[in-house]
């Protein structure tokens, strides 16, 4: 019986042992399999990264490919791209082109304008004085009985010294090549300062080349030195010696003063009417006489010495010409 018992006791542990055994055999079977799935799954992650890795570097590396390509590209056709960055330059030059064409077309419409202005017009101009004066008498007009002497020498700047005679010939000069420009024929009375002409001879000049506007070129004086402006000088309505000429005179005078003050911003003083002017009692065309400034005031014979403003005196006289003329 113990035998028995101790056999049942050495079979039952024998089975157990197996069973233990067979247990630990498949605990370690699974455990060997199941690392093998995890060392996989972490090499299949490792490859997808670095698939991805290895498919993003590509992807750089075709796009730098790429992009140099196109720069190897560009390179190799400079042209392209000078064309492409001097496109801007190119539109800046033509538009300039076409600001300075347009800028010439109105220069030149503007010049035609101006030279269609004294188309057919003939202007006589008189550079008041001369070098030497003439104290011999003359009638002061046609037919008088009353004289004055022919012709002054003018007057003087008082600070800069210079001589009316030469001031009234500078800028009588000027407006001379402004009128031409705009298609008038002038004629000079004057053109040197030693010459010896009286008032009449000089009226007679406009007479005789049927002038259709008469302009005496002079500056003022005055004894009180604070006196300054411009101011133009016809005859009356009552003139004995050429009164129908006072209407055209009149406008005249009004065009000039208007445009000589508007050009150079002087002070505008007024028109004077008188019949004691040889000068204008012996035309018989349209006249006026411009006294441009003051030679006593010291800043006005300062500023007509200069040659800017005496260019803005010319053509300020020439805009009053021109404005006679389209009336």
């Amino acid at each position: 019986m113990g035998k028995i018992v101790k056999s049942f006791v050495g079979l039952m542990t024998f089975i157990l042992s197996m069973i233990l055994l067979t247990g630990c055999t498949e605990l370690q079977n699974e455990t060997t399999e199941q690392i093998p799935l995890v060392e996989i799954t972490e090499y299949e992650i490792i490859s997808e990264e670095t698939s991805i890795t290895v498919s993003v570097e590509e992807s750089v590396a075709e796009s730098t490919s790429e992009i140099c390509s196109e720069n190897d590209s560009e390179a190799e056709n400079p042209v392209e791209e000078d064309e492409i960055l001097s496109e801007p330059e190119g539109q800046e030059q033509n538009a300039d082109a076409t600001v300075e064409e347009n800028a010439v077309l109105q220069e030149e419409s503007d010049a035609q304008s101006v030279e269609n202005t004294g188309e057919g017009k003939v202007v006589v101009i008189d550079a008041g004085h001369q070098l030497q004066g003439n104290s011999e008498h003359e009638p002061v007009g046609p037919g008088a009985t009353t004289t004055k002497p022919k012709v002054s020498s003018g007057t003087t700047g008082c600070v800069t010294g210079l001589k009316e005679y030469e001031l009234n010939l500078a800028v009588s000069l000027l407006l001379r090549d402004e009128l031409i420009t705009r298609g008038y024929t002038v004629i000079m009375v004057r053109e040197t300062h030693d010459v010896n002409m009286s008032n009449a001879e000089r009226a007679a000049i406009a007479n005789e080349a049927e002038a259709d506007a008469f302009i005496r070129i002079h500056a003022n004086g005055s004894e009180d030195s604070s006196v300054h402006g411009a101011l133009t000088m016809c005859q009356t309505a009552n003139n004995p010696y050429n009164g129908y000429l006072y209407e055209e005179s009149r406008t005249l005078s009004e065009c000039v003063l208007d445009g000589f003050v508007n050009h150079t911003g002087c002070k505008k003083r007024s028109i004077i009417e008188t019949d004691t002017m040889s000068g204008i009692n012996w035309c018989t065309v349209p006249t006026t006489i411009v006294e441009m400034g003051f030679m006593s005031n010291p800043e006005e014979d300062t500023l007509m010495a200069t040659s800017e403003y005496q260019q803005k005196m010319a053509v300020g006289i020439a805009d009053g010409v021109d404005a006679y003329f389209m009336q």
